[in-house]
């Protein structure tokens, strides 16, 4: 029996009867849209609040949900509603809320001190989690590592070092790529053009190409892939003179969508062909977020670079790029550092749950959680698949395609389908956001309990099943905020 008691409604789930009930108590509600109606006025003041005081380019909101408090794999709200978390804070919180071991390690080190800048001091949280860090570069290569406060300056670091090294200026990176915020990451990012319209001008030098993902087919794939890089280096940009790749192994704010494998071997043979350095973008992937520690591990590549951020700091605010010792050397201080860049609790964190994460236990949970996520997908599909297109991701680090079939048969992206669905599972207990447009984003603490996992599941099935059949009524579009 898995029960957890709050004071405005209690959730029950009986794994033997799969009884899932939902009791509010509060007398406050909001309007009925079929199902148990969930009080949010506490939410819904603080966010009119918020709108008063905040930039509104802080939030890509999807419902008026201010968190209170969080344990694990449960957040729970201002009004005392419960969810279920598939989002881990934007993949940031790899093992959940107020993980215990986490907790302890930042205990301790605030006995100590919180931070003091590393820019003219040392510390030993910094020198240790950087030794487990280097420890797990792929391919056993010496490699050293600077940290950051984020994964977009750890994308700004890349090119630094990139251009440094190998004295090019030209990078190289993909369309439909998140790499952050900064000027440097947002110059690099593709996703969508709300990030760079009336910002410009962006960091010269950034060429986009398309990115082939895991849904071509092989085929076109082979032929394709490289077709439009191989005619730029041909007509107007020297291979000679590109110094780096930067490419996310999985596109996350892209679509969950893994690079596919005969893309990523022939890029990484045409960067040891014109000695271009191969950069492996894992702020959303890393951590066993894809199964292993790195989603370039699923490549048999060896990157010469990689780029670290969300669950790096374990919650804390911590970025860091990773290379070979030759690259790390060729810049000196103060080249890229922060005052805050490595601060003793965010590594303290870090190494506390990099340190679980070696450990059986949580390996054993991980692998669990990758089985019942793709036999989740499978009863989805199979209870759904006239409005699922596609699952795609490696490991915990997926996404659901939503479509709708238009009178002449053909299907298309379904954008208010999406929404609809991912807001009724918010009605019910599920936190789940969508990214591209129509893609359910699946990314959950990886330990979250096996029997919520699969709970989790349940609500997103029930949720499907409202949408097909018309219960979900247009005004929760009003929400509608996000990416």
């Amino acid at each position: 029996m898995i029960s957890a008691i709050v004071k405005k409604h209690e959730w029950c789930y009986s794994i033997e009867q799969d009884l899932f009930l939902y009791v509010v108590s509060n007398k406050k509600h909001t309007k009925d849209r079929g199902v148990a109606t969930m009080n949010t006025e506490k939410c819904t003041s603080w966010v009119e609040r918020d709108k008063k005081v905040i930039a509104p380019t802080q939030h890509l909101s999807y419902f008026p949900l201010v968190v209170e408090s969080g344990k694990d794999s449960i957040i729970r709200d201002l009004d005392g509603n419960e969810y279920i978390d598939f989002l881990s804070s934007a993949s940031s919180l790899n093992l959940g809320t107020c993980n215990d071991h986490v907790k302890a390690a930042v205990q301790e080190q605030l006995k100590k001190y919180s931070q003091y800048t590393i820019a003219y001091t040392y510390n030993i949280p910094a020198i240790e989690y950087a030794e487990r860090l280097v420890s797990t570069y792929p391919g056993g290569v010496k490699a050293k590592i600077l940290f950051g406060n984020c994964g977009s300056d750890g994308n700004d670091a890349a090119v630094k070092f990139a251009r440094a090294f190998t004295g090019r200026t030209k990078i190289i990176t993909f369309i439909n790529g998140y790499h952050g915020n900064t000027y440097g990451s947002s110059s690099m990012t593709t996703v969508t053009t709300r990030m760079r319209k009336k910002m410009g001008p962006f960091l010269p030098e950034i060429y986009p190409f398309p990115f082939f993902g895991s849904d071509t087919p092989d085929d076109v794939c082979e032929k394709e892939c490289l077709k439009e890089m191989q005619r730029a280096f041909d007509t107007y940009l020297p291979a000679d003179d590109v110094a780096a790749v930067i490419i996310e192994p999985v596109q996350g704010d892209g679509g969950l969508i893994p690079a596919h494998p005969i893309f990523m071997k022939k890029l990484y043979e045409l960067c040891q062909k014109h000695g271009i350095l191969f950069i492996s973008e894992e702020v959303q992937q890393a951590f066993y977020r894809t199964g292993k520690m790195y989603g370039i591990e699923h490549y048999d590549i060896v990157p010469d670079g990689i780029i670290l951020g969300k669950s790096v700091g374990a919650g804390l605010t911590l970025g860091a790029f990773m290379a070979r010792d030759e690259i790390m050397d060729c810049l000196p201080a103060p080249a890229h550092l922060f005052t805050l860049g490595g601060n003793a609790l965010a590594c303290s964190a870090g190494i506390a749950a990099f340190d679980y994460m070696q450990t059986e236990e949580f390996q054993n949970i991980l692998k669990t959680n990758c089985e019942i996520l793709q036999e989740s997908f499978a009863m989805l599909k199979e209870k759904h698949g006239d409005i699922i297109s596609t699952t795609n991701g490696l490991g915990m680090s997926c996404g659901i395609g939503i479509v709708k079939t238009n009178a002449d048969g053909t299907k298309e992206p379904d954008l208010d389908g999406t929404f609809k669905i991912l807001y009724r599972a918010y009605e019910k207990g599920l936190l789940v956001i969508s990214v591209a447009g129509n893609i359910l984003r699946i990314q959950p603490p990886l330990n979250i309990d096996h029997d919520l996992f699969r709970k989790a599941f349940a609500i997103l099935d029930e949720a499907m099943a409202d949408y097909e059949a018309g219960n979900i009524p247009d005004d929760v579009l009003q929400f509608q905020n996000g990416w």
